[in-house]
């Protein structure tokens, strides 16, 4: 039995050395854990504050491209115009949800919820899409529509220059081969030329 004794207090400090290393390890290892999700959510943070500021300048400057379009419409022919305010009343629901989308994701970058900024930031940037892509359709109809427009106007003044230059068709014009042209009947002598 003495033998037992040594054995098992031999046993017994390597089982609790070994469990106080691994306690070691396990906690250094968590610290190790817990630090990098903490500079993770930092990343994150500091991306979702980056997509805000980057967000903001593309809002602003859809707003401003909406509200030249709109400038424009006005001097549009009637059925252009009717459909630019159908599609106006639609980008403005779009731009006002926008704008407030941008303060929900600042309240999340606030509250440090990366999560809830993720998805408010996805959605702002479908929306995003949806606006610019609308706003592109529309310049190209606006550009189509002016094109023609441009192109009637051409159209007239070449016919109001070709009328200018012509002569009238009725009008009495000199024959090219003939050298005599004056008119007989205001001569005394009936047209004899001396």
């Amino acid at each position: 039995m003495p033998i037992f004794v040594p054995l098992l207090f031999v046993v017994t400090v390597f089982f609790c050395f070994c469990s106080l290393a691994g306690l070691i390890v396990f906690a250094i290892g968590w610290r190790k854990f817990l630090l990098y999700l903490k500079a993770r959510r930092e990343r994150d943070l500091l991306a979702l504050r980056s997509y805000h500021n980057r967000l903001s300048l593309v809002v602003g400057e859809l707003l401003s491209r909406a509200n030249e379009l709109d400038q424009q419409s006005k001097y549009l022919p009637a059925e252009t115009e009717r459909e630019w305010s159908r599609l106006y009343e639609k980008l403005g629901q779009a731009l006002v949800l926008m704008g407030d989308t941008l303060a929900i994701i600042k309240d999340h970058v606030d509250q440090k919820n990366v999560k809830g900024g993720r998805e408010v930031t996805l959605f702002l940037c479908r929306e995003a899409t949806w606006v610019s892509r609308r706003l592109l359709d529309f310049e190209t109809k606006l550009l189509t529509v002016e094109q023609l427009q441009l192109e009637e106007i051409k159209a007239v003044q070449q016919t109001i220059g070709q009328s200018l230059v012509e002569p009238p068709q009725d009008a009495i014009s000199p024959e090219k081969g003939s050298s005599d042209t004056l008119d007989r009947s205001t001569t005394s002598d009936g047209g004899n030329v001396e």
